[in-house]
This record gives structure tokens, sequence and C-alpha cells, in this order.
């Protein structure tokens, strides 16, 4: 899938989001500790175990019939992620969701939930939720562009830095 940035802008050459490989695991769990880690300040080593658990668990789970994790590449590169996760035959969690730094701003964090949309859609979920942090603006943005709310917030001090933890719902019945 080629992508494209922002409705008024020109398609950028080399950008495009594949299916995840085997080879795709280390790069989102050591991808998204340095991000979290220099960004946010998450460096406990809970935050470490969450993470590269929860990661680990998607692949041991996954089943490519209620499953997706899609990788954002330019020119070969890996530069972001997204993944869908079943919790049961009409819910869906969104997980390991960022965008390398050199690439924000284009609209490709834009197209890969709406790529875990579609996913979700053609597989008949009903629901998809997530958790995030309150800090994370730029995708906060696109969670409220798609049409998820804010259900629950809870304060987290576990992860390194002291942190505000939403979860976003999406209804996809209404859409």
């Amino acid at each position: 899938m080629t992508l494209h940035k922002h409705p008024s802008s020109r398609p950028e050459p080399g950008i495009a989001i594949r299916h995840f490989r085997d080879d795709d695991i280390e790069y989102v769990i050591s991808r998204q500790l340095s991000l979290y880690a220099r960004e946010y300040g998450f460096t406990s080593e809970t935050w470490k175990a969450y993470l590269t658990g929860g990661v680990r668990e998607f692949v041991h789970r996954f089943d490519k019939k209620k499953d997706c994790m899609n990788i954002l590449e330019r020119d070969g590169v890996p530069s972001g992620c997204i993944a869908i996760t079943h919790v049961d035959d009409v819910t869906a969690q969104l997980r390991f969701f960022f965008v390398e730094p050199g690439m924000r701003g284009r609209g490709t964090g834009r197209q890969l939930l709406e790529t875990a949309i579609g996913f979700c859609r053609k597989r008949m979920y009903i629901h998809v939720f997530l958790w995030t942090f309150s800090t994370l603006s730029a995708a906060r943005h696109l969670y409220a562009e798609k049409g998820f709310e804010i259900t629950e917030t809870r304060l987290n001090n576990d992860w390194g830095q002291s942190i505000v933890e939403e979860c976003w719902d999406l209804n996809l019945s209404r859409m």
C-alpha cells in the first residue's frame, strides 16, 4: 500500500505500509523502548517488561484472521507501527502505535490508523479500544478525528514518570 501525505499534498515516494514479519518484532520493541525513554522518560523496569511482554504475547497469540500488525516503511526501512489484537469476537485493541520522529507530520500516522480501523471493519469488530497517555497530543488528535472517545482515565506512577493514562473507545456499529 502506498501512502499519501495529508490530502492537500502530493504523494511522497518510497513510503508504504506492509504486514509485519518476524524480524520486525525486535524493531517494534527496541524503538518503542527508545522513543518512550527519550520523549517521555519511561525508563522503569516495569515499563520495559510491560512493553516487551505485550509485544511478545501479541506474537504468541497472533491469529491472522483476527489480528494484524502493520509496519510503516520509508525506502524499505521500518519507520513506524500499529497493531490490532483481538479481545473477543467483537472487540479489538489498538496497540503499539508509533511513528519515527523523522516521519511525523507527513500524514503517515493518520494512514496507519486508517489501515488499522479498516482491518477492524473488515473483521466486523464492533468495539475498538486503546490505552494512551494524556501527553501524546498528536496521537490523541488522530483518535478524536476518527471518532474515538475517552472513557476512562487513571494516574500511573510505575513507568518512570507520573502520567495520566486514557482509555479511548470507538464504536464501529455507529459508523
